[in-house]
């Protein structure tokens, strides 16, 4: 990991094509690492919570490479890592594990939906109108455990079909259906950091295993 954080710091202060050419090698042993990295959290997740049997780790990690069609930051690459694990590979909207490493303290692990499509929170905004009490009681627990927060971006007022005094309202308010927890750099160097990783996910595990069973619950209707 010490490597990883250290190659990322550097792209952060470089972030040219000519740098990062001139660091291919450099990044393909810190990719080997990453894609290491994603296989373990696989193994490990996959003994709590369905995953492909063929899932490969190539399908869990975000290209480096930044889309700047259509933004005011042109820089090439991105500073951090980004391993999303999932039924369906990432960014496929299926609820998942994420883990984002970037130096900083800025790395942090999560779980759940993070920008589903419109038809996608129509229905987990109509389970949660059905179920709301025990979703809550799932988030309620994990937050429990120390440092673990929700994503709480969400629209100003009742979403539409809902009334203002509608039961679980701020959740159906929500936008994403995200709980998250920030890591330090310390921890990403720490000797048990994989071990505490997945420890974490085993935690949020029903609150990804909720919103999973609520999506295929709706296509088996």
């Amino acid at each position: 990991m010490k490597q990883i954080l250290a190659f990322l710091e550097a792209l952060e202060v470089n972030n040219t094509r000519e740098w990062f050419h001139g660091h291919q090698e450099e990044y393909a042993v810190i990719r080997k690492q990453v894609l290491a990295l994603a296989q373990k959290l696989i193994d490990e997740i996959s003994n709590f919570f369905e995953l492909p049997y063929d899932m490969k780790p190539g399908n869990c990690i975000f290209r480096i490479n930044r889309d700047t069609r259509f933004s005011k930051d042109k820089t090439p690459y991105k500073t951090n890592f980004g391993i999303e694990i999932s039924q369906s590979g990432k960014r496929q909207g299926a609820p998942c594990f994420y883990l984002h490493i970037q130096p900083g303290n800025n790395s942090f692990i999560a779980g759940g939906l993070y920008m589903p499509e419109s038809k996608v929170t129509e229905i987990i905004r109509a389970w949660i109108a059905e179920e709301g009490k025990k979703f809550q009681k799932i988030i309620d627990k994990i937050f429990a455990w120390d440092m673990f927060y929700l994503y709480d971006e969400a629209v100003k007022t009742a979403p539409r079909g809902y009334k203002k005094d509608s039961p679980h309202i701020e959740l159906l308010k929500l936008k994403h259906r995200i709980v998250e927890k920030s890591l330090k750099d310390s921890e990403l160097l720490s000797k048990d950091f994989e071990k505490k990783i997945v420890t974490n996910f085993e935690k949020i595990e029903p609150f990804v295993s909720w919103l999973q069973d609520v999506l295929v619950k709706e296509i088996l209707r």
